[in-house]
This record gives structure tokens, sequence and C-alpha cells, in this order.
């Protein structure tokens, strides 16, 4: 077995976290591919259910192993029927003859694994360098307590990871790029408050008409966001509409982002959450990637921007990756040798 290190995509992107990457409903009987950080990667079920998450290419010629099968637990490969265990190990090489595996310690055969974890109907993975212990996958506790009534959707854009994640933390554009769908809301963000707990950045706001009184606890659109960094949200608007976004990089210039919708409403509460979430996706989400697109720099770089009050929630979250993408840095500065005095 091989396990992905630091090395693979050093830089790009934010190590040391869990991304949500795929719908776990989406992985059954047979193998899925997706691409995350810039490389595929395939996911299975063992012969217990449990997930397997491995990169995609066959380690015999390269094919796609997401073409192939699952067998008693082991994933076979499409093109020459090469079949590995849930450990990585190559049990199967048909033109060797029946029992024909990789030999001893010889792992060039072997798959290379990720952490995985299911939880809440979703595939999580670790990217980065394994440490002794893994943290715990995160979580909102304030979310319901499971999904009897939620839909979950995937949606990709064409957009780098860092600027999908300003717009998840962005109130007070949706008087505007939204003007269609939320008519009456008020383009004054006030009050506004973001709180920072270690890797939850807090936001809570209220979008209100401008007449020049204090915010009379009433009026206006209530918003809370909650973000566990790097990539999960958690969101509600008014008092009905709860959910949570998930995302992690397809590769340095795209970004997958899987929603989820709750509507607790017996018996339709489902459908409903259905149809909310693929209206949001339709068309919500789609103006929020074309004004992401749009902007310049490409990437998002908070040198190259004018920040003002109302994007302090986006402002916690580049000082949290500024800190995260400098940890890998200094620590390889420390281990390059020092020339003699």
């Amino acid at each position: 077995m091989r396990t992905h290190g630091i090395e693979e995509g050093r830089g790009q992107f934010i190590e040391g976290a869990w991304y949500i990457i795929a719908d776990a409903a989406r992985v059954g009987k047979r193998p899925v591919t997706v691409e995350r950080f810039g490389r595929r990667l395939v996911l299975f079920r063992d012969e217990r259910g449990a997930l397997v998450a491995a990169r995609a290419r066959c380690p015999h010629r390269g094919a796609d192993l997401g073409l192939g099968r699952v067998v008693d637990g082991t994933i076979e490969c499409r093109y020459h029927g090469f079949r590995f265990a849930s450990d990585g190990r190559c049990v199967a090489i048909p033109c060797e003859g029946r029992g024909a595996t990789a030999r001893g310690a010889d792992d060039r055969l072997a798959l290379t694994l990720y952490e995985v974890r299911e939880h809440r109907g979703f595939v999580w993975l670790f990217w980065g360098e394994r440490p002794a212990e893994l943290p715990p996958v995160p979580w909102f506790d304030s979310l319901p307590p499971d999904e009897r009534h939620a839909h979950t959707a995937l949606m990709e854009w064409d957009v780098p990871f860092a600027r999908a994640m300003e717009g998840m933390l962005d109130l007070h554009h949706a008087p505007f790029a939204h003007r269609p769908w939320v008519s009456g809301v008020g383009p004054l963000l006030d009050p506004y408050d973001v709180r920072v707990d270690g890797d939850l950045i807090h936001t809570v706001g209220v979008l209100r008409d401008d007449d020049g009184q204090p915010w009379d606890g009433r009026r206006g659109w209530k918003f809370e966001l909650e973000a566990r960094f790097p990539g999960t949200v958690r969101f509600s608007f008014g008092k009905l509409v709860v959910g949570m976004v998930g995302c992690a990089p397809i590769d340095a210039g795209r970004t997958a982002i899987l929603g989820r919708y709750y509507l607790p409403v017996p018996g339709i509460g489902r459908l409903l959450a259905r149809l909310g979430l693929m209206m949001e996706f339709r068309l919500v989400q789609s103006e929020d990637e074309r004004m992401l697109a749009s902007s310049e720099p490409r990437d998002a770089d908070p040198e190259a921007c004018r920040f003002v009050r109302a994007d302090a929630g986006i402002l916690a979250w580049h000082k949290m990756r500024r800190a995260r993408l400098k940890a890998p840095r200094e620590e390889e500065r420390r281990r390059l040798p020092v020339a003699p005095g």
C-alpha cells in the first residue's frame, strides 16, 4: 500500500484538512471516479461496505479504475482485470495465471490510498500529510440530526477554490447579483457581526433598506453563516431555509461544490428541499459563478482588492488561508541543510 503525501500538489491546495468530495449515496455497487486536487480519484466500497479512496490510475497501465467493477470488495480494472484490495494490494493478475499476485514487498502494483470517511451522507477526504492523530471530521451541531428532509446535489464552478469560498462567505451581493430572485431585500448590511473561534468563522447579518434608523429587530432579511475552514459552510436564511455546502478543488482553476438543503416539513420536506436546491443552483448560484469567473485576478488575491466592513468574513477566511499555506513553506525551510560556517 502507498499513501499519498504532502509532496503531491505541494503548495497548490490547503493541506491538513478534511474536504467534502462526493455524495456518499453515489458510491454504491459500482466504483465512481471524481477529479479532485488536480488528480482523478476512484471511490468504491469494500466487502464490509466501507468506503475506499485511491488514485484512479491503475498502477499496471494507467487505465481509469472507475471504469471497472467491484468484485468481492476488490476493485477490478476493466482493461486487463487486475484486482486491488481495500488495503491497496494487487491480489489478482489474470495474465500471470490463477492465484498470481504482486510478489513480496514489491509495491509497484499497489494502489495509492487516501484517508477517507463517510459522515452524514458525505464522502470526506483528508488532504495532506497524515498526522499521528487525524482531526475529527468537521460538522455543525445546529444542523438537523438526520437527512430525512434533505436533498444533496453537486455543481462544478469554473472558478478557483479561494474565489469560490469568497462567494460562499459574501452576504451583501444578494440584492444586486440576484435582484430578480430576492426582490425587496435591502442593500444595507446592518447589523453585521463576525466572530472567529479556532477554525470556525461565524457571521450574522441583516440586509435591509437604509432608512437612517437603527435596526428595530424585525425588518430585513437575516442571514447566518458558519464556515469551518477551509471549505465547509452552514447557512440559514430567515426561519425556514437551512443548509450547507462543502467545497473542494477539482484542480487549480475549478471547484466542486456539494450543496444540501434541509426543509423540515413532514411528508414533503425532501421534495421541497430538492426543488429549492434546484432553483438555488440554476437561478442563483449560476450568477455567483458568473460574477466570480469574471473577477480579476482569476485567483483570489486580497492585496488586489479594497475590502469594506461587509467583507469581514471573507477577510477572516483569507487570514486563515495565508497562515495555513505559509506553514508548509516554513517547515520546508527548517528542513534545508545549513551550510557550514
